[in-house]
């Protein structure tokens, strides 16, 4: 895999700029102790101005991912492959990625809700339900998004298990931004209140099977969505 990075367009510059240096130390393409391109090739090959390769290069040397050597260039420091943030590393990911961790969370989220949900979380459930209908009749796409993150959310603080509803929100912080992009370009996918409800449902009658089975059926559809707009 070549070295040269793609072109930024984005108001966001700065961050991607840091996602695309991240992901070339990840893949080892920035090897630990080797020299980065200088500004004047990120520049180029980001279509970036000085300002924003300076800034990227500073977060990422205060993250300790980068060391900057007065009179010599930037060098990625050893083992700074293992110190990406998770928010960076998340906000790279594709969507084949967030499917396949989507998967692997929510499945085993929604067995372990089914079994240790409380009155309180169902009622938590129900409101955000609520909210996304209303999102849905007043045309508010951020909302409705905002409600679903807050239902699934919703269902990973029932699981009962911290760190797994912890890891859950850290993961729909990022997922925010793909999810209002998806249903800007692909729309609602009406199909999706059926899923969450029948999802409420199974794990008011703490029924784990049911709600594991629910819980797949609506990943099944939001690939459904991705494929559409990959189309």
């Amino acid at each position: 895999m070549p070295a040269r990075l793609s072109p930024v367009r984005s108001r966001k510059l700065c961050d991607l700029v840091i996602q695309q240096i991240q992901e070339k130390i990840s893949l080892g393409i920035f090897a630990p102790g080797a020299k980065i391109p200088t500004e004047p090739t990120l520049m180029a090959q980001l279509g970036v101005g000085r300002s924003t390769v300076r800034e990227a290069i500073r977060v990422l040397v205060s993250a300790g991912l980068l060391e900057v050597r007065q009179g010599d260039g930037t060098y990625v420091l050893s083992g700074a492959s293992g110190q990406e943030p998770l928010e960076y590393r998340l906000r790279r990911a594709t969507a084949v990625e967030i499917r396949e961790v989507r998967r692997i969370i929510e499945v085993e989220t929604a067995r372990l809700a089914a079994a240790n949900r409380t009155e309180a979380d169902l009622e938590t459930m129900r409101d955000c339900l609520a909210r996304k209908k209303a999102a849905v009749a007043a045309g508010d796409t951020h909302g409705y998004v905002a409600a679903d993150i807050a239902f699934h959310s919703a269902v990973a603080a029932a699981s009962g298990n911290s760190l797994l509803a912890d890891l859950y929100r850290s993961f729909c912080m990022v997922f925010q931004d793909f999810l209002d992009h998806l249903i800007a370009d692909v729309g609602v996918n009406r199909y999706q209140d059926h899923i969450h409800n029948g999802l409420l449902d199974a794990i008011t009658r703490q029924d784990a099977p049911e709600a594991a089975r629910f819980a797949m059926e609506g990943l099944d559809h939001f690939t459904s969505d991705i494929k559409a707009l990959e189309e």
